[in-house]
């Protein structure tokens, strides 16, 4: 038993020495490595070797981190990762990370080597976002009147940069506005500031209306997505006053207006204007009036566009802004054939009017078809269009012809026409000139090529709006008829109608003439 706790004393004896002599735990000089850290940043991959420690990028810019380790990155280390503002941020020797925040950011790259000594390299990052404009609070406040036009005018604003601190520029512009009934002659202004105000100091026009605006814009250039767009009036001299009045016109392109204003306590004071409304510019000003009430007249030279009728006061140093006057073209054209008829006999060249009461409309605002097809041989002038057939648009069949027209306010009126059939399958009599005393001998032969059953066959007399024959149920496929002189008038036109049991229909128009005492 001794002998045992002997040499187990000297077993643990030897363990305890192999323990305190391992040359792992002894520091040797020789292991020291000089340790040195690059960390270095790039807009893209193609910069990666340009060692900046330092820059600026936009919001939602791409970063790349890079990380250099001298001598090289297979040193024995316990740790490294980057840090974003002190907080982890990854774990890699390089990366790449989208900036979202604006501001400064600070990124520190940190290694803990095998002895458990810590490195570090940093580098600095601004995020410039797009500078923010404030777009509520200005001055002059967007409609302020009364601006007196002969002392200096102060615009102010602000604006700033997000999370950094950056100068900033500004494009100022100014203008007088342009109405319908009048071009300003005022030399617009359009100037880069340095400051976030103006003073203008020259003398503007009398109850004008003014234009400003400003775009803020930061050191890199980036502009605001706000943009300030104001406006402001002058005021004139005691007891007058101005009317600027916006007058909708739907969606017309262009329309002559007459503008009447009548003092309603003095019929001998009144202002009259004359000018003409567009779809881009429907805005009018009456320049200086005298205070007062006024009865308000707007009407059109186009009469499709009616009258308006307001009552209006005229306030002293201000400008009475109108903009409920409505205007609008609702009445579509009008096409009628010049035979004022709906079937129209085949022709090589149809006319027809077309015509609108808000102006001229223009030819290739019309358009005509036969059947599905597109006829280009068409003319318009002074409101007639002529429409020129072909002879392969002939047919035994009834065809139709549409129309179409569309006025200058997008009102569209769509026609159609009958033409009838141009191939006869039956003779019947031409124009036919008769004595008084006379005779005439009407007929109808019917000879289609179809083999078509005929079911009736009539004479109508046009002029006088009633049949002079009609035969149900024919057994052949002609009949005459001679009839006396006497049955008509010196002048008539009559048609020659065949209708088929099929349900098919051709007929011819002539005329009868009669001429009194004899040839």
């Amino acid at each position: 038993m001794k002998i045992f706790r002997i040499f187990a004393f000297a077993t643990f004896a030897s363990l305890l020495q192999s323990c305190f002599n391992s040359d792992d735990h002894i520091f040797d000089e020789a292991e020291a490595i000089d340790i040195k850290i690059d960390a270095s940043l790039a807009k893209n991959i193609t910069e990666v070797t340009s060692g900046v420690k330092a820059d600026t990028f936009q919001v939602n810019d791409t970063v790349y981190f890079i990380t250099t380790i001298s001598p090289n990155k297979i040193i024995k280390v316990q740790d490294y990762h980057w840090l974003m503002d002190g907080n982890y941020c990854s774990s890699e020797y390089n990366f790449k990370k989208q900036l979202t925040e604006p501001g400064h950011h600070k990124f520190t790259f940190v290694l803990k080597d095998h002895f458990g000594d810590m490195h570090y390299d940093s580098l600095d990052v601004w995020v410039a976002d797009n500078p923010i404009l404030n777009d509520s609070v200005f001055t002059p406040a967007n409609g302020t009147q009364a601006i007196d036009p002969f002392e200096a005018i102060y615009f102010t604003w602000s604006a700033k940069t997000e999370g950094i601190k950056l100068n900033h520029h500004y494009r100022f512009t100014l203008s007088e506005q342009d109405f319908a009934n009048t071009d300003s002659k005022f030399e617009k202004i359009d100037t880069i500031l340095y400051e976030p105000n103006f003073t203008f100091h020259n003398k503007l026009n009398q109850f004008k209306k003014y234009n400003w605006s400003v775009q803020a814009f930061n050191e890199y250039n980036f502009a605001s997505s706000q943009k300030i767009e104001s406006s402001f009036y002058t005021k004139g001299f005691p007891g007058e006053g101005s009317l600027q009045a916006t007058v909708d016109i739907g969606q017309a392109i262009s329309v002559p207006m007459h503008l009447l204003l009548q003092d309603k306590d003095d019929s001998n004071k009144h202002f009259d204007f004359d000018f003409r409304l567009t779809s881009t510019n429907n805005e009018i000003s009456l320049g200086i009036v005298s205070a007062g009430t006024y009865q308000l007249t707007l009407r059109s030279d186009y009469s499709d566009f009616g009258t308006i009728e307001k009552e209006v006061k005229i306030n002293e140093g201000f400008v009475t802004i109108a903009k409920d006057l409505k205007l609008v073209d609702s009445i579509a054209p009008t096409i009628v054939s010049t035979t004022m008829q709906d079937s129209l006999d085949f022709a090589d060249t149809l006319q027809f009017i077309v015509k609108d009461g808000s102006g001229a409309i223009s030819a290739q605002n019309i358009s005509v078809h036969l059947e599905n097809e597109l006829i280009f041989d068409r003319f318009y002038k002074d409101s007639i269009l002529t429409v020129v057939l072909k002879e392969t648009d002939k047919s035994w069949a009834y065809r139709i012809l549409s129309i179409s027209a569309t006025d200058g306010s997008k009102n569209v009126f769509n026609k159609s026409f009958y033409i009838m059939p141009s191939i006869l399958w039956f003779t019947t009599n031409n124009d036919t000139t008769i004595s008084s005393n006379g005779l005439i001998n009407m007929f109808i032969r019917e000879s289609n090529p179809f083999g078509f059953a005929v079911d009736t066959m009539q004479i109508f007399n046009v002029t006088k709006n009633k049949f002079l024959i009609s035969v149900p149920n024919v057994n052949t496929n002609s009949f005459s008829a001679e009839l006396e002189a006497t049955l008509f008038e010196e002048q008539q036109t009559l048609k020659s109608i065949v209708i088929y049991k099929n349900g098919l229909r051709q007929s011819k128009k002539w005329n009868l003439y009669v001429k009194k005492g004899g040839f």
